[in-house]
């Protein structure tokens, strides 16, 4: 048995009612209801099976005070240094993330804030991109002693060039997991625009049928192929200054705040300061979570890390500035098109789950959730083991 999973990041289940995604060629075609959260939220759900809450990633970004650091200490007391070097901290910021470099993450919040937040080690190149507490998809496989490989596929990627690594490959693995970030990438700077995002979609649909017939003519058993996403992508359509609405308000030492593209967690000095943010965001064009949301979305935590506060963007508002985008340099405008994070229930928020392959069923066409995604892998691993097991009983004894 051969099975490829592919995960497009962003691909979403717009693009493809919009142009009858490879009509005919897939099984079964739902759309995937995804998690509040981004890709570093929705990718260790989709491997897991589990909701953030349980594999302990809701957003890269979350608070863990430390001792600021003597040197710091001396900037952030300096009026003439501080701005210098938080705007020298963004230029290296944004040359490291072009090299690649993970640990540029580190450099986007102001240094008068850094000491009061840490991120995740995450890294999207490698499988899993985060150390989890749970089980993931090559744990799955090993359990039934099926061989597992993973690529993590450059932008715009060269689809001859995969599919001649794929054959290599293929005698030596029983599962392939490809991370196309091509689609998130290119619909975050064109829009969520299917025409402008057509060439990455076709490269997609060429490389899949081409990969199905090679795992196919090589396999000696079952063809499976899953193509999945973790989100939609939502055009922007206006921004909210949120710094702004707070500027009464002394940050760091009334409230800390961690302004994500489309989320504002809150850290509140006392219930006077609480009173009084809320009361500013009021007629912001987004949402405080209750608890009950905070439980359905699965992101209820035992401690506040993540925030004492969480305010929702509505679907098409982005704050800006934020630390994902801060304000300076060329980034005075919001840089993007398009984006994503936003509530489940948006209308452009959903991905997709298509399935190829024995055990798919054309007549189930509701949404599958994020979190079932894993256990789609788990039936198809089964049967594997299941196979095996026959053909066992079928083989003659020794004498």
């Amino acid at each position: 048995m051969k099975v490829i999973l592919y995960f497009a990041d962003a691909f979403a289940w717009r693009y493809a009612e919009e142009i009858d995604y490879m009509a005919g060629w897939w099984d079964e075609r739902r759309p995937l209801t995804t998690i509040l959260g981004y890709s570093s939220t929705i990718l260790p759900c989709l491997i897991s099976g589990r909701t953030p809450a349980e594999t302990g990633i809701w957003t890269e970004y979350y608070r863990a005070d430390r001792v600021q650091g003597r040197l710091a200490r001396l900037v952030v007391g300096s009026r003439l240094l501080l701005t210098p070097v938080n705007l020298a901290r963004l230029v290296l910021f944004r040359a490291a993330r072009k090299s690649g470099l993970p640990a540029a993450h580190k450099l986007r919040i102001p240094l008068q804030l850094a000491h009061h937040f840490a991120r995740h080690d995450m890294d999207y190149r490698r499988f899993p991109p985060v150390r989890l507490p749970v089980p993931t998809i090559d744990e799955l496989c090993a359990e039934h002693g099926l061989r597992f490989g993973f690529r993590y596929l450059p932008h715009g990627f060269d689809d001859a060039a995969e599919l001649a690594r794929l054959e290599r490959e293929l005698p030596g693995r029983d599962v392939l997991f490809y991370y196309d970030p091509s689609i998130d990438g290119h619909g975050h700077h064109a829009g969520a625009d299917v025409v402008r995002l057509r060439p990455d979609l076709d490269r997609v649909e060429r490389f899949l049928r081409a990969a199905a017939g090679l795992a196919a003519a090589g396999g000696g058993g079952e063809t499976h192929v899953l193509l999945f996403s973790d989100h939609g992508m939502t055009d922007v359509e206006r921004t909210y200054d949120i710094f702004g609405a707070l500027a009464p308000f002394r940050l760091g030492r009334d409230y800390l705040v961690f302004v994500d593209s489309t989320f504002a967690r809150f850290w509140y000095a006392d219930e006077a300061a609480r009173d009084g943010i809320r009361a500013a965001c009021a007629a912001a064009p987004a949402g405080f979570l209750d608890g009950a949301e905070r439980q359905r979305y699965g992101i209820d935590f035992p401690d506040d890390r993540y925030g004492q506060d969480i305010l929702v963007a509505d679907e098409g508002v982005v704050f800006h500035p934020s630390y994902i985008s801060p304000s300076g340099l060329r980034t005075r405008h919001y840089p993007d098109r398009a984006t994503h994070g936003y509530r489940p229930e948006s209308p452009t928020a959903s991905g997709i789950c298509f399935r190829r392959g024995p055990g798919a069923d054309p007549a189930r066409t509701g949404p599958v959730p994020a979190t079932g995604v894993y256990g789609i892998v788990q039936e198809i691993v089964a049967r594997s083991g299941a196979g095996r097991a026959a053909t066992a009983a079928e083989r003659p004894g020794r004498s």
